[in-house]
């Protein structure tokens, strides 16, 4: 009897920390622990096994097949809280057509996938548009994750945090729309969701983003994690399409510590030739489109919307970028005592002539380890020193 009265009064103390876990608002241990998940694709791909990353507490209860254009999600549990998380890019050719299909359509309308009908919505608002291929891509899982969801619910899980790095966190914050829009319907209205999307591609339009931001950023739902050097979460392409060239020119003359001239020389070109570009990349969708009907089968979607103009989500947690390790391009100077000696170096003995070592590839500040690891040493100072690997040596 001593040791169930015991076990009561240790959950009822635990209880509080559930609900606190779940409750709106920024928390950088939640977000830590997002990072780490969406790491379990890569290090399945490289080390066959996601152990050494997957945070405490949490026991992964389903991995799915793999669907449409080479997207797949994972679903965790940990106490009264699950986890859904997409799968970013990977290497197949159908999964970057994906990104590539990225004329806009209705933010709500009708696909045929499969031979089914996918009446789908992520806003209200009839001038709202998305991004085609991640909003196919949605349509390709929606209805397995309404399964996967309704299995949680009758585990007694209703609170339900969903993230993805890259493609992966384009789709959270779509599934993120999709899935409030059919609480009461398809699944549950007893269903609360929290997002963490790490280095997303934008994924609508400005009617689209402020409603997003008005339902699910402003009521401290949804978080956006990027680097501030990682180019992805740029795309598809954003521009200030009311920017005049004068005022532009303003700008640069007397306010230029908030106005950047390359960006300013890039929205007065896109201005110029907005119909054309937006005609070109409306072909580019259509061939992306054909690719993919080779390698899925046929798909119906809405018509492309002329806007092409894409705008990034609010709740935004800025990242320093990611260092990158100290490589020599060429190690036989540090056997050549002539050069040893005409080359200087700093108190930790590294090189000051900074052409002397590798420099990253572009995609390096995109990587989600390296997410990760600056997540640890903003955040965790601690936990980031006593890290065995800074980096992943297969990444380079």
């Amino acid at each position: 009897m001593l040791k169930k009265i015991s076990s009561l009064f240790a959950a009822l103390l635990l209880l509080p920390m559930l609900i606190q876990a779940f409750s709106p608002g920024f928390n950088k241990e939640e977000m830590r622990d997002m990072i780490a998940i969406c790491n379990s694709f890569t290090f399945i791909d490289l080390y066959k096994s996601d152990e050494a990353i997957i945070p405490k507490g949490y026991n992964k209860v389903y991995t799915s097949g793999v669907f449409g254009m080479d997207n797949r999600y994972q679903v965790y549990k940990n106490g009264n809280v699950a986890v859904i998380n997409f799968r970013g890019s990977t290497a197949k050719q159908v999964s970057w057509l994906e990104n590539i299909y990225a004329s806009m359509i209705p933010a709500k309308g009708t696909m045929v996938v499969e031979g089914e009908n996918f009446n789908y919505q992520f806003a209200a608002d009839t001038i709202a548009a998305v991004h085609s291929g991640y909003a196919l891509g949605v349509a390709f899982m929606h209805l397995d994750l309404i399964d996967r969801i309704r299995v949680l619910n009758s585990d007694g899980i209703y609170n339900i945090i969903i993230t993805g790095h890259s493609q992966g966190g384009a789709l959270a914050n779509l599934v993120t729309c999709w899935l409030n829009y059919i609480k009461g319907k398809d699944i549950s209205i007893k269903n609360n969701f929290k997002t963490y999307a790490f280095a997303a591609p934008m994924v609508g339009n400005k009617v689209f983003a402020d409603e997003y931001n008005r339902r699910y950023c402003q009521t401290e739902r949804s978080f956006n994690i990027v680097n501030i050097s990682d180019p992805i979460p740029t795309f598809p392409i954003s521009y200030n399409d009311s920017a005049s060239l004068k005022n532009s020119i303003w700008g640069m003359l007397f306010d230029r510590e908030s106005v950047s001239t390359k960006k300013v020389a890039t929205e007065q070109g896109i201005l110029m030739f907005e119909d054309k570009l937006g005609q070109m990349l409306r072909s580019v969708s259509e061939s992306a489109r054909k690719r993919i009907i080779k390698n899925v089968g046929d798909v119906e979607l809405p018509d492309y919307k002329k806007e092409f103009n894409y705008q990034p989500l609010c709740n935004r947690i800025e990242l320093q970028e990611a260092p990158y390790p100290k490589m020599l391009k060429d190690s036989t100077i540090l056997q050549n005592d002539s050069l040893m000696r005409v080359y200087k170096r700093d108190a930790s003995g590294n090189f000051t002539d900074a052409t002397l070592y590798k420099s990253p590839g572009w995609g390096w500040q995109h990587k989600p380890y390296n997410y990760y690891v600056t997540i640890l040493r903003t955040y965790f100072p601690s936990q980031y020193a006593a890290l065995p690997r800074k980096y992943l040596p297969e990444n380079l």
